[in-house]
């Protein structure tokens, strides 16, 4: 049986560290982006838009 390199073969698992610091910056990143709420307009007169979904 021949075998192909172990480079492309080779599986990549995270050690508990690696996942715990990986985890903890996608959380830190989704939480900021969830309170920059950068899209919404900034006067405080804007109305709500109007949206029909057809089924």
């Amino acid at each position: 049986m021949n075998r192909s390199s172990p480079s492309s073969t080779a599986i990549h698992c995270l050690s508990r560290r690696n996942f715990i610091q990986y985890g903890s910056i996608w959380i830190s990143s989704s939480v900021i982006a969830a309170y920059s709420n950068s899209n919404q307009p900034s006067t405080s007169n804007s109305r709500l838009d109007k949206v029909i979904f057809g089924t």
